[in-house]
């Protein structure tokens, strides 16, 4: 009967951690990266080929897409830099989902897409270039050399609203 007791004890103990665990990552998780926002035309397959020559970098399409919730998923290119020690994904900012749209008439039972935004505040931006490491502001200047780079420039993400749709 002690051992019972012991164990209902035990196993008590053991949500408190979990439970404090949890609330310690939820309420304190800071994730720092640099964000580079590119406007460009280009697939993203062949932005990422145009970043490899320029920049040297060998962004690589991952085995899998990003979800972000059941009906969105988004395309990613990762590369990890072995010099600096540090993780780049390449991703786009915006992708086509089911959305919300009530439809009537002739095209009512039809299934409705719509264009949805990871970083709503940049909806104009097409790609972006997340860097878990510091870099020179000549890489900004890099990408926009490229001739199918429109613009490129830095986010601050201390300002984003969105920045949690940002941590993958």
């Amino acid at each position: 009967m002690v051992v019972l007791a012991n164990s209902h004890i035990f196993t008590f103990r053991f949500y408190i951690i979990m439970g404090t665990k949890h609330k310690i990552l939820e309420d304190f998780y800071d994730d720092w990266f640099m964000l580079i926002a590119i406007q460009s035309n280009q697939e993203d397959y062949a932005l990422a080929y145009a970043l490899n020559s320029m920049l040297k970098t060998q962004f690589k399409r991952t085995k899998n897409d990003i979800e972000i919730n059941e009906n969105l998923s988004i395309a990613m290119f990762e590369w990890f830099d072995e010099k600096t020690d540090s993780n780049w994904s390449l991703f786009p900012n915006s992708t086509f989902g089911q959305g919300d749209i009530n439809m009537t008439g002739l095209f009512k039972d039809m299934p409705s897409t719509a264009k949805q935004h990871l970083v709503p505040e940049h909806s104009k931006v097409d790609y972006f270039i997340k860097i878990d490491q510091e870099v020179a502001d000549t890489l900004v200047k890099s990408i926009q050399e490229i001739p199918s780079v429109m613009t490129a420039y830095m986010v601050d993400c201390d300002k984003l609203n969105s920045k949690n749709n940002l941590i993958f």
